[in-house]
């Protein structure tokens, strides 16, 4: 597997990558579910905590492809092999906290061994690679363990997991080995916003064609308010976002690409997840009819999740350097009146209160950008 940290990767991605990216898409319906089948905090936390651990590993497959010279025999092979462990931890994710924590454990420790078998396959400093296999067995441990244990202690060992994944990038020094394309890093992770989004629009279809037999006035008025959601959330990321990002992660310097990776393509993108997927499950939640009242729980969910995918978006300015995030985080405070909208009015209500947030924001946002430039430039989207 040729892996040169020196050497820039291809600009484009893979259609390798975009198949790996399949089970992504599957591990987000998964997770989804989890809050669908058990609407209340313990869902909405066992479902935090399984995509946080996930999202740390693709996030680490995304590194080890970026830093790719050619996609060869030997790097299909290491992600065909970890496309398998990623496929057997989705399956596992509806019961990772009880029959099924076993095989989760299982098949993220082979996710984190196959991935640094890649690695060392390569030409990434040996220093380096050591320092990060030191971290992620550490944190893949507890996370195997928990699965033999109830109650307590399985929420201590998936926390305990998490903080040594926290703590990785501040010890562990990436900038010291691995070197960033960021054409590529900018577009492998947009592809995970895009898949985020798709699930989003799914969901709005299975929710309308659950709830009505045939195509009606209800039908088409819900299905349009999810699709109109679901567009801002494309807009907020997709319409100049993502290339001002990835120029300015071209523009920065070693260290700081990595900084920028880990903080702005990483945690800031897994926020923007996190809200994409509690819109979508929310939606799952409303089935019985798009324009009767939404329930408490479903109607704060909703907003909750456009809260945070405005929030991440407002760190994803904020880490990469390119535009003030205050006009996000003013819009992710606007979030809260999805819940009334959905409590009061319906689901259709609510998720078109969610798209009027979301490009109000953005209106307000190209006005304050454009005041930013200098020389009057206009913005791309």
């Amino acid at each position: 597997m040729a892996l040169h940290s020196h050497i820039p990767a291809s600009d484009r991605v893979s259609t390798l990558e975009l198949f790996f990216d399949l089970v992504f898409v599957f591990t987000i319906t998964q997770v989804a579910e989890v809050i669908v089948h058990h609407p209340d905090a313990t869902g909405i936390s066992h479902a935090v905590l399984e995509l946080t651990v996930l999202a740390w590993m693709f996030g680490g497959y995304a590194w080890l492809t970026n830093t790719a010279g050619s996609i060869t025999t030997s790097c299909r092979s290491v992600l065909l092999a970890g496309m398998a462990g990623f496929f057997v931890c989705a399956l596992a994710v509806p019961h990772a906290f009880d029959e099924d924590g076993v095989v989760f454990g299982i098949g993220y420790f082979a996710v984190n061994v196959i991935h640094l078998g890649g690695l060392f396959l390569g030409t990434t400093p040996v220093r380096a690679v050591q320092r990060l296999a030191a971290f992620n067995l550490t944190s893949a441990g507890p996370v195997l363990a928990a699965g033999f244990v109830t109650g307590p202690m399985d929420w201590a060992l998936w926390g305990g997991a998490i903080l040594v994944q926290v703590a990785t990038p501040f010890i562990s020094r990436p900038d010291q080995g691995f070197v960033l394309n960021a054409t590529h890093f900018a577009e492998r992770h947009g592809l995970m916003i895009l898949i985020v989004v798709g699930e989003s629009l799914v969901s709005v279809g299975l929710a309308a064609t659950a709830s009505e037999p045939h195509v009606g006035p209800a039908l088409i008025l819900g299905a349009l308010a999810g699709l109109a959601a679901s567009s801002a959330m494309w807009w907020a990321y997709f319409a100049g976002e993502d290339e001002r990002a990835a120029r300015a992660h071209e523009r920065a310097t070693v260290r700081q690409r990595a900084n920028q990776g880990l903080l702005g393509f990483g945690l800031a993108h897994l926020i923007m997840i996190f809200g994409a997927i509690a819109i979508a499950a929310a939606t799952k939640l409303a089935l019985k009819d798009f324009l009767e009242p939404m329930g408490v729980f479903s109607a704060s969910l909703m907003a909750a999740g456009c809260g945070l995918y405005l929030l991440g978006g407002a760190l994803f300015r904020w880490a990469l350097g390119y535009a003030s995030p205050l006009a996000r985080i003013g819009g992710a405070v606007a979030g809260a009146i999805v819940a009334p909208a959905g409590v009061y009015g319906s689901p259709a209500a609510a998720l078109a209160t969610v798209a009027i947030v979301m490009f109000g924001t953005i209106a307000i946002e190209r006005v304050t950008d454009q005041k930013e430039l200098p020389g009057g430039h206009s913005l791309p989207g």
